[in-house]
């Protein structure tokens, strides 16, 4: 392995810059993660490495920025792009499942309503060279695969969840907290996929905790909304605004599904939406900066398009880093 794959794992620290775009009417937040690697653990400072996303006005991902076509200020001094490269590896996500009694149509109802649905599209928005593990959540969390599988097993698994009802409390937080022991070792670009609708009435673990462990891992969180069919409880009313801040702190984003809106074109919405949602997981700059002379231990970001020609991009990027500070 080498000194730059060994970075990478031991020293991921994401931060979020709230971004929102839209996808055919559904508001999305797409971000940049930074990692920067403290001496402790290096013996030496290293360039900051940066996540980056670039998204055309269309949504389409860009895959051939060059480091020239970006303008890069740490607290308002032009900071030096050491370089930029597409990082397209391989991810690893956890899809959770909520599987409480919320996510019946009604409570004088059975079954799943949309809520299934939801959890089919979630699926179809990993992308596919990804492998997935598979967890449902009620009053505790439920591993429902052997490990990381691939994503057509785990769409066969969600599928199966058919045959059940929901029922249960919500321990939304502490079963995100358990299965993020799952991924064991970080590693660049690990997600969880979460499909509830945000309320949670049991858990012990709060969710600042749980954000701050959630970065400390390097995990982002996409969650995908499960909007209600029945009169809300005051935790889901609460849970929706809460996801979205769980989303933007982790670095991932929301996705809410108009569900009424695109009835009579509903499959190419669908297809046309997990493309985008997959290609903006999959595809990230890595951008190594040279901030040498900042020595404060919290400083301001300001990326911006140089190049006239890109001036529609959408650029996703941390507006506060931790730099590696020099040696004593």
């Amino acid at each position: 392995m080498s000194d730059k794959r060994v970075f990478l794992r031991d020293c991921l620290w994401p931060y979020n810059p709230p971004m929102r775009i839209l996808v055919g009417g559904s508001r999305l937040r797409v971000s940049l993660l930074l990692l920067a690697c403290p001496p402790a653990l290096t013996g030496k400072c290293l360039h900051p490495m940066v996540f980056l996303n670039s998204v055309a006005h269309d949504l389409t991902v860009h895959r051939d920025i060059r480091a020239d076509d970006l303008e890069v200020k740490v607290d308002g001094k032009r900071a030096r792009v050491v370089s930029l490269s597409l990082n397209s590896g391989p991810r690893r996500i956890i899809m959770m499942v909520d599987t409480s009694g919320s996510m019946s149509p009604s409570p004088q109802t059975s079954g799943w309503g949309i809520s299934l649905r939801t959890a089919v599209f979630a699926v179809d928005s990993v992308p596919s060279n990804a492998s997935v593990a598979m967890v449902t959540f009620s009053d505790k969390p439920q591993r429902e695969s052997d490990g990381f599988e691939e994503r057509q097993q785990i769409r066969r698994r969600v599928l199966e969840l058919a045959k059940r009802e929901p029922k249960g409390h919500t321990a939304l937080y502490d079963s995100i907290d358990q299965a993020l022991s799952l991924f064991e070792t970080p590693q660049p670009g690990d997600a969880i996929y979460l499909v509830s609708d945000g309320g949670d009435n049991k858990s012990k673990v709060s969710l600042t905790k749980l954000r701050e462990k959630l970065v400390a891992h390097g995990v982002r969180v996409f969650v995908f909304l499960v909007p209600s069919e029945h009169l809300v409880t005051p935790e889901e009313v609460e849970g929706e605004a809460l996801m979205d801040k769980l989303a933007e702190f982790t670095g991932g984003y929301v996705i809410r599904i108009p569900w009424p809106e695109i009835r009579r074109n509903e499959q190419t919405w669908l297809v046309r939406s997990a493309t985008q949602i997959s290609d903006q997981v999959q595809a990230m700059y890595e951008m190594e900066l040279d901030i040498s002379g900042v020595v404060a231990s919290a400083v301001r970001v300001r990326v911006v398009v140089a190049n006239r020609k890109r001036a529609k991009s959408t650029l996703a990027y941390p507006r506060q880093l931790t730099p590696c500070l020099p040696e004593p």
